[in-house]
């Protein structure tokens, strides 16, 4: 890469002479305006400074991409130019990078390392300011770099691609979704922006399993228990679930608590089932939890909240399997925390396995950042996700989502209206 400043009397003049000098696929990396003859000159002009750069590798063909959209693909072809930039970060790309900005200080750095004079305050104010274009000016590098290796896609879907990223969407997932409809559309939709939105969508939504809303297994009573960590909100997501069902579809429900352990617990959902008016047991060991569940035999759904668990206390986690297996229940929700670090997530889920949960629940989405971390888990470990809860009150604050939703809230960073 070449890099180089252009001083000219206007903004137009100077970005002339850097297109006339580097090419015209070069690009502005900075631009300021400046007064010749030095930070304290009383007597200098006004003038405008355009650092411009431009990028010597060679490029791929224009179909590079469609020759290589079989079985590697975009994304293979993007971990590609990863380690490509990954090696223009070694000490020769520093060394060759700070050469090229001595040569843009039109002086040779290294006579001054051995120089005992020390700077005046001018050139003391005028170095911090090139340091701050330095830094500037690599940081640009670094994001051209990026994108520029890219395959030769439309910038259409070149910005798709940019803002799932943006949105922290896995970039590996990303470029398999851009892939998708890369790989479906004709050359005449690739200029339709509705179209390509459309299709995009739809791509993101195919790999969003959801939950099965179908019979229990038991003739009539269906038990759904809920697990997830401390603080995640199972307690009012219960809360949420029971009131849906009892008050607006008119089901007969009970409540059973097994969460002995955090203060106050039980009192909560127990104020909360006095109100409803929903039946509720408490279960303190999980031979206690087969007579629970038989008081409850004539209802049409029981809710079973339990205590929340640390996913680094694998012994706390194997006294809570006792407890699930012993309901077995026929759903077991693992509740995530949606503005949990995808990390985090990965490390939970993990460590859950042995509670076997079988779908998903975020809450607290009305907390998080973005949504693109909720679709590299969901898609990662193929677990359905069958409800998101964006507030406190019960029970409104919950909802089931469909896929179609949930891949518009991922694209556009915004929480879709019930």
């Amino acid at each position: 890469m070449r890099i180089k400043r252009f001083v000219a009397h206007s903004l137009k003049e100077a970005t002339e002479q850097m297109k006339a000098e580097l090419g015209p696929e070069a690009i502005v990396i900075s631009s300021k305006k400046i007064t010749r003859g030095g930070p304290f000159s009383f007597f200098g002009r006004e003038a405008y400074e355009v650092t411009g750069a431009i990028d010597d590798a060679p490029q791929a063909a224009p179909n590079t991409y469609r020759q290589r959209s079989g079985a590697a693909g975009f994304g293979k072809h993007l971990e590609e130019s990863r380690a490509q930039l990954d090696e223009q970060s070694t000490l020769a790309g520093l060394r060759r990078v700070a050469e090229e900005f001595g040569e843009l200080q039109g002086e040779d750095p290294r006579p001054m390392a051995g120089s005992r004079r020390r700077p005046n305050p001018a050139e003391l104010v005028e170095l911090r300011g090139d340091m701050e274009d330095v830094k500037g000016t690599l940081k640009a590098i670094v994001e051209h770099l990026k994108y520029s290796r890219m395959p030769a896609l439309p910038d259409a879907l070149q910005r798709a691609y940019r803002r799932l990223v943006q949105h922290d969407v896995d970039e590996r997932l990303a470029a398999d979704i851009i892939q998708e409809v890369y790989t479906h559309a004709s050359q005449d939709q690739m200029t339709n922006k509705q179209y390509l939105e459309k299709q995009l969508l739809t791509a993101i939504a195919g790999i969003i399993p959801t939950a099965d809303w179908g019979k229990s297994r038991r003739k009539k009573t269906r038990v759904i228990a809920l697990v997830g960590p401390t603080g995640v909100g199972k307690t009012t997501t219960i809360a949420k679930l029971a009131a849906i069902n009892k008050l607006l579809t008119g089901l007969d429900v009970g409540l059973i608590s097994a969460d002995t352990y955090r203060i106050g617990a039980i009192e909560q959902l127990r104020t909360f089932a006095g109100i409803a008016d929903i039946p509720m047991d408490v279960v303190y060991k999980p031979s206690d939890m087969n007579a629970a569940l038989r008081k409850f035999r004539s209802k049409d759904m029981v809710f079973i909240d339990t205590v929340g668990r640390s996913q680094r206390s694998k012994k706390d986690l194997h006294d809570l399997a006792k407890f699930v297996s012993a309901a077995d229940p026929d759903e077991t929700h693992l509740v995530l925390n949606a503005s949990t670090n995808v990390k985090t997530c990965e490390e939970i889920i993990d460590q859950f396995k042995v509670v076997k949960p079988n779908r998903l629940i975020f809450s607290k989405l009305d907390e998080a950042a973005s949504y693109g971390p909720m679709l590299s888990i969901i898609h990662r470990h193929q677990l359905p996700l069958s409800y998101v809860t964006t507030g406190q009150a019960v029970p409104d604050d919950i909802r089931r989502v469909e896929a179609s939703q949930l891949a518009a809230m991922v694209y556009t960073g915004e929480m879709a209206h019930a």
